[in-house]
């Protein structure tokens, strides 16, 4: 009965996708933060994203037994280390999730299924559930530091600031990212 219980939510997520903490492949796990990802996307695909020259460093670090998610792990350590340094704002303790999903029609259906919440958007950081959600097709350096931002910010606050506040901030970091 055990071995079907646990089965449950593996299932659930291969015939339809829900993107609790954990759900997916863990594709690096890092000092800050940890990525999971599932629709046959990879840590070299995610570093391709984020970092087309990561590419080529990945290639040549394999020569010397690292791999793609040790990259990969460090590029999202390096990455949160720069939105901290923009907000000025560093949580020594920070450890973060995030889920790459397939594409945003992918998040907009588990948003509809799991919370009856018509979502449309290419990322967000949920809150209710601590993990930064992810479109692969549409991920960007900028959209995953603008969410990296959202977390730091509501994990620093007692009271987190207002949304539009937050998106102001969060805003300011991404176009800082972009430069």
């Amino acid at each position: 009965m055990k071995n079907i219980i646990a089965a449950i939510p593996i299932m659930f997520f291969l015939c339809g996708g829900a993107y609790a903490q954990g759900t997916g492949v863990l594709i690096a796990e890092g000092t800050y933060l940890s990525a999971y990802a599932d629709g046959g996307n990879d840590a070299y695909a995610v570093l391709g994203k984020l970092d087309p020259n990561s590419l080529i460093y990945a290639s040549e670090a394999a020569q010397v037994n690292y791999n793609a998610g040790d990259i990969l792990a460090k590029t999202l350590d390096g990455l949160y280390q720069e939105v901290s340094d923009i907000l000025d704002i560093h949580i020594k303790d920070f450890k973060g999730t995030i889920q790459v999903a397939p594409d945003s029609q992918s998040l907009s259906d588990y948003f509809k299924m799991a919370y009856n919440i018509d979502f449309n958007e290419l990322s967000i950081y949920y809150f209710q559930e601590d993990i930064i959600y992810v479109s692969f097709a549409d991920l960007t350096v900028g959209m995953l530091g603008h969410e990296i931002a959202h977390a730091i910010i509501s994990h620093f606050f007692v009271v987190p600031p207002p949304a539009k506040i937050q998106d102001v901030l969060c805003g300011y970091v991404e176009n800082a990212l972009r430069k």
